[in-house]
């Protein structure tokens, strides 16, 4: 048997609990604080007669207003008025006493109680005790109770209740599909029943309604019975399954048909602190049966080893002070409130202790989830509180709390349930656009990972956020939606998100379309990027190819000249290509008035260092729109115009040089032509060199071309640039 042996699928009736998790813990809190205000208004409501019955040892200590008087446990006490009177003993008035003997001795002990509140209620009652010294008198006096009347047994029993409660709640809404967790939450549910009702039991001072007393009783029975035996039945599937399926439900199913025979007394008060051990007695073979089932299972055993203990030890604790001296005859060795301390010990270890298994996964988020319930038992609470003060009639109070309600009590209440209600959701589009791109242009891998998280957390709000291994192509949900996964994005490998909206909710649909768009978001971005950064890369490239093509060619071949008017040339035309590669650095288009014009002096420069004479007239034409050519036209055009002018200083022994240009269209013409000895092949004459090929293959780039012709006297160079579209004019 495996640990998931006790895996069942979960009922339609808790897949909502499931799928929002966190409302299903608030919900449970609300329920408790609503048992919580009830059982204190119960309680409040009770008589107060100004006399109280409490245990101290092996005596019952009486408090009339400000006097104290130590008697024995069957001291008479007589409480009369002109109504008449009743007979009873100092034990059966302490709050906590159980009625023992035949159903009929229980029902009179209840009868009694209500017949001392009768009693009580008229204005000359009076309470007479009988102590060694003689018969002590005091008045009754009927009053309303306020909280301070309450003892610290209810208060610590209304605690108990509410964390354990909570607590069962708590690991049965995330564990909602193991058998294991369902006896735990049963087990949970009889001590909050048990628990209430034992306060409800305990908040009398001399009298209370004896059928309330009596249906209190006899609930606590039910729990205490239910609890217990639903704990050890637990031990059957935790942490395996060992018994088959139909036996935990008998042994509860068993449990709760004795406590409703001990409610209703046919099993008598010793029978039920009888049973109370018994539930040890059962559970310690199980535990056994365990320990040998789970032999080279390091893990389950540790796991067996504080969870037996824990409840074992904590079951014996709660045996050896409440049952077995009642069956003894002896006095209790503790209050009831007191029972908080090994239910604690039982419940906290259970619930805690469990992390490795599957029944108790209780993971590191859920611990928000507890303390947000615990917030929201808090605040409900208060509501209570406030309102009960604010049914004093004194006007001193209830100014006071009126004061108190408008300057600190709302501001603070409405903060904290903004803390705990607060909504999620993704981003507005135009908001997550902006933060979609702060994470797919963040500088550095780390920051994009950080700035992908970020983003993750604001949009879902999941409890957690994890890396998982292997590739996955798309967002995907998992677990009925308690995750959605997300492929690799942002130079962060997949992920996998927990429970939306801090624990709220499941992932839905709706959550999987907004991850989709949001990683195709961050993809296009991302692909913009690497787009980005290789026309950075390749702008730097054409950088470094121009400055070595051109401008480290010419300098290099200045070197190696002799002549001076040579290198100047050179140098000249390396510092117009320097220009022309810095104005491209603005990534700004340029007015073809403006190259043209530095063209044309350039040129002018050029052939009156190699004594050519040079004619290029301005084109007075007139243009509506002047062309802006972008950089790629721009290179094109002034460096095929170099180049055709470099032939001419170098090779063609012209001694007139011409440049004619016209705007046709949308297209540049440029026609330069000498009186020299021509370009055209001739018999004998070898190839030129790669100055007019690339010239050809820069302007073709552009969808320019290039034709050469040789004239009767000289070389006519033929340019064909496109212009570009032009700007619309203004």
């Amino acid at each position: 048997m495996n640990a998931d042996a006790g895996a069942v699928r979960p009922s339609p009736r808790l897949r909502p609990l499931r799928a929002r998790p966190g409302r299903a813990l608030r919900l449970a809190a609300y329920a408790i604080a609503a048992v919580v205000a009830g059982v204190v208004l119960i309680a409040l409501d009770m008589p107060g007669l100004g006399a109280r019955f409490g245990s101290a040892g092996n005596g019952v200590e009486v408090s009339f207003g400000s006097r104290t008087q130590l008697v024995a446990p069957q001291a008479a006490v007589t409480i009369s008025s002109r109504r008449g009177y009743v007979h009873s003993t100092a034990e059966q008035l302490v709050p906590d006493y159980a009625p023992g003997g035949n159903r009929a001795a229980i029902a009179g002990f209840y009868r009694n109680l209500d017949r001392i509140g009768q009693i009580g209620a008229e204005p000359d009652a009076a309470i007479a005790v009988e102590t060694s010294s003689g018969s002590v008198r005091a008045p009754l006096r009927h009053r309303p109770r306020g909280f301070g009347d309450l003892s610290v047994d209810v208060w610590l029993l209304l605690l108990q209740a509410s964390v354990v409660g909570l607590t069962a709640a708590w690991v049965r809404i995330q564990r909602s599909d193991d058998r294991a967790s369902a006896l735990f939450a049963i087990s949970g549910a009889g001590v909050a029943l048990a628990a209430f009702s034992g306060a409800v039991f305990d908040a009398r001072e001399l009298s209370a309604p004896g059928q309330l007393l009596r249906t209190a009783m006899g609930l606590n029975m039910i729990g205490s019975t239910v609890s217990g035996y639903a704990l050890s039945a637990m031990f059957l599937h935790l942490p395996r399954r060992i018994a088959p399926n139909w036996v935990a439900p008998a042994i509860v199913g068993g449990a709760l048909a004795a406590g409703l025979l001990e409610a209703l007394g046919i099993i008598p008060l010793a029978g039920f602190y009888a049973l109370l051990p018994g539930s040890i007695a059962l559970v310690v073979p199980i535990v056994v049966l365990q320990w040998r089932e789970t032999r080279g299972d390091p893990a389950a055993r540790a796991v067996l080893r504080w969870i037996g203990a824990a409840s074992v030890a904590g079951a014996a604790l709660l045996s050896t002070g409440m049952a077995v001296p009642a069956l003894l005859g002896v006095p209790a060795f503790g209050t009831d409130g007191m029972a908080i301390i090994p239910v604690f010990a039982i419940y906290g270890a259970i619930a805690f202790g469990f992390g490795g298994v599957r029944a108790f996964a209780l993971e590191a988020w859920s611990v928000r989830l507890i303390v947000g319930a615990a917030a929201v038992l808090l605040l409900v609470l208060s509501d209570m509180l406030l309102m009960a003060l604010l049914r004093v009639d004194q006007p001193v109070a209830l100014t006071l709390a009126l004061i108190g309600a408008g300057y600190l009590y709302f501001p603070l209440r409405a903060r904290l349930w903004a803390r705990i209600g607060r909504g999620g959701g993704t981003a507005p589009p135009d908001a997550l656009y902006s933060q979609a791109t702060a994470v797919a242009f963040a500088r550095g891998p780390e920051a994009r990972r950080d700035a992908w998280r970020a983003l993750l957390g604001r949009s879902f709000e999941p409890m957690d956020i994890a890396r998982i291994d292997g590739p996955l192509a798309a967002p995907e949900l998992g677990g009925d939606g308690e995750w959605l996964d997300l492929p690799a994005l942002a130079d962060e490998g997949p992920l996998r998100l927990r429970f939306a909206r801090r624990g709220e909710r499941l992932f839905g649909p709706g959550d999987l379309s907004a991850a989709t768009a949001l990683v195709a978001l961050i993809g296009e971005l991302d692909r913009a990027r690497a787009e980005y950064a290789r026309g950075v890369t390749e702008e730097r490239t054409r950088i470094a190819r121009d400055l070595h093509d051109d401008v480290s060619a010419l300098l290099l071949t200045g070197l190696h000249r002799q002549d001076v008017k040579a290198v100047r040339s050179d140098v000249r035309q390396a510092l117009g290509e320097i220009r022309t590669m810095v104005s491209s650095l603005s990534q700004q288009a340029v007015g073809l008035t403006a190259i043209l014009a530095d063209l044309r002096f350039e040129t002018a420069e050029r052939a009156r260092a190699g004594g050519i004479e040079c004619d290029w007239p301005i084109d007075a034409s007139p243009h509506e729109v002047e062309p802006m050519l972008d950089y790629a036209r721009h290179k094109a055009l002034v460096s095929s115009v170099r180049e055709a002018v470099s032939n001419v200083l170098r090779h063609s022994g012209a001694k007139h040089m011409a440049v004619t240009i016209r705007r046709v269209g949308g297209r540049l013409t440029v026609e330069i032509s000498d009186d020299g000895r021509g370009l055209a092949p001739q018999p004998g004459r070898r190839g030129g060199g790669n100055g007019l090929p690339n010239m050809r293959a820069r302007l073709s780039a552009i969808g320019g071309e290039c034709t050469i012709a040789d004239l009767p006297a000289g070389c006519r160079v033929h340019l064909d640039i496109p212009l570009g579209t032009p700007p619309a004019a203004e």
